[in-house]
């Protein structure tokens, strides 16, 4: 009876199994190569290895402050690499190994004193680090590049620690190499830091050290689809099923995979969450009969495409695996929980 069946991106129609690819820096952009979590790559520059000090150091800094903002582990069990934790933060805690950080640099000299902690409303965590060294905290972040750039007043260059006031034309420069990453279907994090006076952070971590960031770089890193994915497409819309992707990821990205997987036509841009945000509810029943890509998602947008698909006379199916998942799970038709990896509330 379904007509239509609303997934996730991210370890539905993808592996969730993040490698990054790529880094931009004030000096241009670098490729790391291997695949999976085994912390074994080359950094690479049109196609040759780093040898500029300037980029390779922008690279390591940049890295190691996402190292830093970071909760996963990677640990070698029984000859293979594995992460514990997010996805993501294992494919940053993998980089930053392949670019030679020692554990001394990563994490010895900075014990962590404070974290904000990631939530889908911020799109942006920081922590908070006691430097060994010198008397001084360092905040490392990582989120949504568009996110984060509006916290930076200032960005790092070169290999000598030189901090530049950040430039309107480098910001358009920045955002124009986003793009450019996830025109490839590369999933984009910003990275950034700020120094602060011991006597600064007492306590709690808050939300208004998050200003006046020096902005490191863009890591573009890449999920690749399932291959069962695209023949599982293919099932649903000969037996008259429409997919629909609704993703917290970048649009561009969400396109790109889901061109490739057939969910839409190559090239057919994403809805928006903010899109979706200034919509009515009659405009926004119209655009779900419409479009079939929906990215930088909020839980609550996720409810509303499900109720306007409802109120159209769809049968809706939602799959999701997490705990933001669960109001559309419940309002569906059709709620899927993921089996092995789903949380306990979205099985509820």
């Amino acid at each position: 009876s379904t007509t239509v069946i609303c997934s996730d991106k991210t370890g539905t129609l993808t592996k969730n199994e993040m490698t990054v690819r790529t880094v931009v820096t004030a000096s241009g952009r670098a490729d790391l190569t291997g695949i999976g979590y085994e912390p074994v790559g080359e950094l690479r520059a049109d196609g040759r290895p780093v040898e500029d000090p300037g980029l390779l150091e922008e690279v390591r800094k940049t890295l190691r402050a996402a190292h830093m903002a970071n909760n996963a582990r990677l640990i070698e069990e029984d000859g293979h690499w594995v992460v514990q934790g997010d996805p993501t933060e294992g494919a940053l805690l993998v980089a930053a190994r392949k670019v030679g950080l020692t554990d001394e640099e990563l994490g010895e000299r900075f014990p962590r004193v404070g974290e904000v902690p990631f939530s889908s409303e911020r799109k942006l965590m920081s922590t908070a680090h006691a430097d060994q060294r010198k008397e001084r905290i360092m905040v490392f972040a990582k989120g949504a590049p568009d996110i984060l750039l509006a916290r930076c007043a200032y960005e790092r260059v070169g290999a000598e620690d030189e901090v530049r006031p950040l430039s309107d034309e480098r910001r358009r420069q920045i955002l124009a190499a986003v793009e450019e990453l996830a025109d490839a279907a590369l999933r984009t994090l910003g990275v950034a830091y700020r120094t602060l006076s011991r006597d600064e952070v007492s306590g709690e971590l808050r939300e208004d050290v998050e200003q006046e960031f020096v902005f490191l770089g863009v890591v573009g890193m890449i999920d690749p689809p399932r291959p069962e994915a695209q023949a599982s497409v293919a099932e649903a819309k000969a037996a008259g099923i429409r997919p629909i992707m609704i993703t917290g990821d970048h649009p561009r990205t969400a396109a790109a995979i889901a061109g490739e997987l057939g969910i839409s036509e190559a090239g057919a841009p994403a809805v928006t969450g903010a899109e979706l945000q200034r919509m009515d509810d009659e405009t926004l029943r119209r655009t779900v009969e419409e479009r079939s890509v929906f990215a930088r998602v909020a839980p609550e947008h996720k409810l509303r495409i499900v109720r306007a698909l409802k109120e159209q006379g769809e049968i809706a199916a939602m799959t999701g695996d997490g705990v933001n998942d669960a109001p559309a799970l419940k309002a569906a038709d059709i709620g899927v929980a993921m089996g092995i990896t789903g949380t306990d509330v979205s099985k509820e």
